[in-house]
């Protein structure tokens, strides 16, 4: 069908798929875990051989009795960690000092490690709080609706987990362990 979204780059071959975040597939490690403080969501960050998986998994009842689990995942190559901060700092410069135009809600595409990656402005990341999303448009999101659609993996973290509840200094931390070759 015409309206189908077609992927810009070429896509890659999926990660193996991790349905709970408490049954990691075999090689796949744990590097860090923390919650959200908007919705209470534990996000994991995971290695699976040398691309990061990012987990976010909801669990919690419904209307106060029915049991609700979800376990998005987003992949992205291990240099997504150190290349984040920085994007995220040159996002959010403002255009005198060299920053994005006034208004821009999406970074240029780069490539990091082969894949296409861009950060993006979100206006509700969760509970009416701004954030930014990670954006991988080389790789196809896990959970297509109809066969051959396209929809880029990603995923949003709000401003106040990332500034407040100290998901950035998260990330560069395990951005530096991956520089220097640690993780």
């Amino acid at each position: 069908m015409e309206w189908f979204q077609k992927p810009e780059y070429p896509i890659k071959e999926q990660l193996p798929r991790i349905e709970h975040h408490e049954k990691l597939p075999e090689g796949a490690v744990e590097l860090a875990r923390t919650t959200d403080p908007n919705e209470g969501d534990t996000v994991l960050f995971v290695r699976q051989g040398g691309h990061l998986s990012l987990l976010r998994a909801v669990s919690r009842l419904r209307m106060g009795k029915i049991p609700y689990y979800r376990c998005s995942q987003a992949d992205f190559p291990l240099g997504v960690l150190p290349w984040f901060a920085d994007a995220l700092t040159e996002f959010r410069k403002p255009p005198a000092q060299g920053g994005l135009h006034a208004g821009a809600m999406t970074s240029a595409d780069e490539d990091v490690e082969g894949e296409m990656l861009c950060i993006q402005r979100s206006m509700n990341a969760g509970r009416g709080v701004g954030g930014y999303a990670i954006v991988n448009r080389s790789r196809s999101d896990h959970g297509k609706l109809w066969k051959n659609d396209y929809h880029p993996q990603e995923i949003t973290f709000a401003d106040n987990f990332l500034y407040d509840a100290g998901l950035l200094d998260l990330i560069k931390d395990l951005g530096e362990k991956y520089r220097r070759g640690e993780l």
